[in-house]
């Protein structure tokens, strides 16, 4: 199985993937641009909204509009996708590190793994929010790898430069989180690139993209490689599972920092990818306040 070229683009840092159920559309960003991508896989459209910082993530909210995840923090948007109201701030400084990874649990809780802006020193962290905001723990360079698992037993979590997946027992109803548990290796298994954004199906099995790899590892729900998908772009940034059946796996990429000669052997670097899948994803969650 290959992932094709789904919606040709050239996204210098896409990123983000998230299934709006109601309304049967994908979203998506490309961070750096500060660009959200939204599409209707039924009719092929495709529109892009602008902002005027970089975003990581939007998701819906339950109350109307949307939660989005910007450089500067935090922020409610409308349901036109214009900024209402900044929420937070950060939730660290933005000169050293700023929102990446993120994800909208089955209790509505908005977690949000940052990433050090020079991507070299492990000063980001894991956040939650639901209302406030909760630092879980520290130590982290590129946070990415969010999932919940089918059971809310588990959140999947990696530092990109670490090679490690790793899973740590999850409180859904308080939000806390136990000890980290190692689930993959990916340097020791020898998976090419590094492991960046995941997504959990309904079996329990793990999906990631790994990043400079050019492949989605598919994991089974105790960490044995499965498959191995390839696409014809170096960089895959993260995986999501869309359509009305949640069977078709899409996958946002990059083409930052690639030489042209990478890109011209790459074409479709920047592009959004996607394949069928036998096994359907979770369905997806909205944010929502706290009661």
């Amino acid at each position: 199985m290959m992932l094709e070229p789904h919606l040709q683009l050239t996204m210098a840092l896409g990123e983000g993937p998230q299934w709006d159920d109601n309304e049967q559309r994908l979203y998506w960003v490309d961070i750096k641009a500060g660009e959200l991508h939204r599409l209707d896989p039924l009719n092929a459209q495709h529109e892009v909204f602008h902002f005027d910082e970089p975003v990581a993530h939007v998701v819906a909210h339950e109350g109307g509009g949307y939660l989005g995840a910007f450089r500067s923090g935090l922020w409610r948007l409308d349901d036109q996708l214009r900024k209402q109201q900044q929420l937070v701030e950060g939730p660290q400084d933005p000169a050293i590190s700023w929102c990446n990874d993120c994800l909208c649990d089955p209790a509505g809780r908005f977690w949000v793994a940052t990433k050090n802006d020079a991507e070299r020193h492990p000063v980001a962290a894991l956040f939650s929010y639901q209302g406030e905001l909760r630092e879980h723990f520290g130590g982290v360079t590129i946070g990415n790898g969010l999932a919940v698992s089918p059971d809310q037993r588990w959140l999947y979590f990696s530092d990109t430069p670490r090679y490690r997946i790793e899973r740590y027992p999850l409180d859904i109803d308080s939000g806390t989180l136990g000890e980290a548990q190692l689930f993959a290796d990916t340097r020791a298994l020898a998976l090419p690139g590094a492991p960046d954004g995941g997504a959990v199906d309904e079996n329990g099995h793990y999906w990631i993209a790994m990043y400079g790899g050019g492949v989605v590892v598919h994991f089974n729900a105790e960490g044995e490689v499965i498959d191995s998908l390839p696409l014809l772009a170096p960089n895959p940034t993260k995986v999501i599972f869309g359509d009305s059946d949640l069977r078709t796996l899409y996958v946002t990429c990059a083409r930052q920092e690639l030489e042209q000669a990478t890109l011209d052997q790459y074409p479709d670097a920047g592009s959004l990818f996607s394949t069928r899948v036998e096994t359907p994803g979770l369905p997806p969650h909205r944010y929502r306040d706290p009661a």
